[in-house]
């Protein structure tokens, strides 16, 4: 296989990682195709095979979905929060779903909630954000005209450019002047020069997740006005108080912190995310899944890290593993999991009661490499970092290019942000564990907008995050007003962004008392669910070989399949992609998991004779 040019080889001074780049469960007894060999790639020199969900149905009527409606509203465990098994008969819930959530779901899980005795309150991202749905379609698709979904991943510039910085305007001339084809083909709805007025109108940076509803965690915009940022979490903030009856709210897709953030000083009413909006997700076993079994892994993953290898200090590691867990979201590198109040194992989704200093940051050296971010597919790039920082970008197509210019430009090398001890924005701030072994590739938002977010909650995934970003005060878990005011004074960035998925990752890190090496992920393989405490937990809900199989796992030409990474999938991997999922979903894929087949795929012809399967 040619994959040797696709390694990561990032040598850190607490870690060294090699990643192969691409850039209640009474549903979980599904045993039939499902054994030992089914993490086929853990242990041996072979990646494990591709992979693709088998058991989406198309629906005929609401009375189909209400099997997995009825388990989910009895799941107390979800991503990024509870689930909404913590309801009890007679309270009331919010629920705040995207604007293009699917109307039969919706009543699938208003029905399954009446039947629990537990009012639902359904309203939706644009209510909320005080538009019509007319105005939020239309807004959206002004920001999208002219995006090419197989590689929308370089958008990803363009939002940090956008949604980053007080003053867009600034770093927009910036790009223009000094690469006008780079900045035409990531603004293509965009004509004439930019002009930029120091004392202009100012927006509010978004920060990831801060739009709440379609756009969370991709950077996308959701308006340039300066309050917007937070019009979400002030709607419902405002319903709430209107409605004290009503015990919380589940919303967003992701990025909890900022949701939480959002709600302030209501906090305690953020009661989890909101992803089951559609079929997909309602019929997946993410839904369903035992939040025990789920929780125990993560726990035993982050157990190696208050014993690291000594160039990571007592201090560093503390700091490290008391900010490190989100569930379904894990901090696996220190400077994402300081500068914050860390999450609760034991309250979740509740703040412990300590502020974790960022200073001293943790550096590193090496080279990043991938196809694929957030905001989707885009050719391959590789970064290069020298004692921290950024030093040089290679590739990416016109988000490459773009990175390359903002890593040059002095205005961001000379400023000392707050909190840190040195000039600089480009540091890697964020490795990020996925944790979910049912979590995979979703059609809805790939096939739109070529977003492939999703893709990160998956067990064993890692997105690699670029520049800083700073969350907490040491006074209060709250959006940091020193960093905030900072961003505005100065219109520099406020997030990080240009994200890198990786798939295939061996992340390792160095116990410092017993001094050797321990893997966290196996090409891709989250090893604490093959921990004996974890198996057998997850026995009790069915066959554990399963429970704690993965179902997705991405087709890659010279990692996985047969081709020529380089040639056949780096410099086109949205194409490529696009139709691996096409097969899927007409039911003529070859890997389908477990083995059904073409007469269970969502979608499928029902005439189709069953494709050869891959278990």
């Amino acid at each position: 296989m040619k994959y040797a040019a696709s390694l990561v080889r990032l040598l850190a001074t607490l870690m060294i990682a090699a990643a192969a780049v691409a850039g209640a469960c009474s549903r979980a007894n599904r045993s039939d195709s499902a054994s030992a060999n089914a993490r086929a790639g853990a242990g041996t020199d072979a990646y494990p095979a591709p992979r693709w969900p088998s058991y989406f149905k198309p629906p005929q009527s609401v009375d189909d979905l209400m099997p997995a409606a009825r388990a989910l509203v009895r799941n107390q465990s979800g991503l990024q929060g509870k689930g909404m098994g913590i309801l009890a008969g007679g309270e009331s819930v919010l629920i705040v779903a995207n604007n293009d959530a699917d109307p039969m779901v919706i009543d699938a899980i208003r029905r399954a909630l009446v039947e629990r005795k537990v009012t639902p309150h359904i309203k939706f991202v644009h209510e909320m954000a005080g538009e019509t749905r007319e105005q939020a379609e239309a807004r959206i698709a002004k920001r999208d005209k002219g995006h090419e979904i197989a590689k929308a991943g370089i958008y990803q510039a363009s939002q940090w450019i956008e949604n980053q910085f007080p003053n867009p305007a600034e770093p927009k001339a910036y790009l223009q002047k000094r690469r006008p084809d780079v900045y035409k083909e990531l603004f293509p709805g965009e004509t004439g020069e930019v002009k930029f007025d120091p004392t202009g109108p100012k927006q509010r940076p978004r920060g990831e997740a801060a739009g709440g509803g379609e756009d969370v965690d991709t950077g996308q915009a959701t308006s340039t006005d300066y309050r917007s940022r937070n019009a979400v979490g002030e709607g419902i903030k405002k319903y709430l108080t209107e409605h004290p009856e009503v015990r919380g709210v589940f919303w967003g897709q992701g990025g909890s912190t900022g949701l939480r953030r959002q709600l302030y000083p209501m906090s305690e009413k953020f009661l989890g995310t909101f992803i089951t909006d559609n079929v997909y997700n309602l019929q997946s076993l993410m839904s369903t899944y035992p939040g025990d079994v789920w929780q125990l892994a993560e726990e035993q993953l982050l157990e190696p890290l208050v014993d690291v290898w000594a160039d990571i200090t007592d201090e560093m590691a503390e700091r490290w593993a008391s900010g490190a867990y989100q569930r379904g979201h894990l901090y696996m590198f220190p400077n994402q999991a300081t500068g914050r109040f860390g999450y609760s194992f034991v309250s979740y989704p509740a703040f412990q009661q300590k502020w974790l200093p960022r200073e001293p940051i943790a550096r590193i050296n090496g080279i990043i490499a991938g196809t694929q971010g957030h905001g989707g597919f885009y050719p391959r790039w590789e970064i290069t970092f020298k004692d921290g920082f950024i030093t040089d970008v290679k590739g990416g197509g016109a988000q490459g290019a773009a990175l390359q210019e903002f890593v040059n430009w002095d205005k961001l090398n000379k400023m000392t942000y707050p909190y840190h001890n040195q000039p600089g924005f480009w540091y890697l701030y964020e490795i990020a564990f996925g944790s979910h072994p049912k979590a995979f590739r979703h059609p809805i938002p790939l096939l739109k907008t070529g977003n492939t977010s999703p893709d990160r909650v998956r067990s064993g995934v890692i997105h690699w995050g670029l520049g800083i970003r700073l969350w907490h005060d040491p006074d209060a878990p709250t959006e940091s007003k020193v960093w905030r005011e900072f961003s505005e004074k100065n219109n520099v960035p406020f997030d990080h962004g240009w994200h890198t998925h990786t798939y295939f990752t061996t992340y390792r890190v160095r116990l410092r008392n017993a001094n050797k090496w321990v893997n966290l992920l196996e090409k891709g393989h989250m090893t604490s669910l093959d921990n004996p405490e974890v198996r057998a937990l997850a026995s009790r809900y069915g066959d554990p070989n399963y429970l704690l199989t993965e179902d997705f796992i991405p087709e890659v030409p010279g990692i996985n399949a047969p081709g020529d990474y380089l040639k056949d999938y780096a410099p086109d991997p949205g194409g490529y992609s696009l139709k691996v999922l096409d097969r899927a979903m007409k039911g003529a894929y070859d890997h389908y998991f477990p083995g059904a087949g073409a007469k269970i795929t969502f979608n499928a012809p029902p005439a189709r004779p069953a494709a050869k399967g891959n278990e």
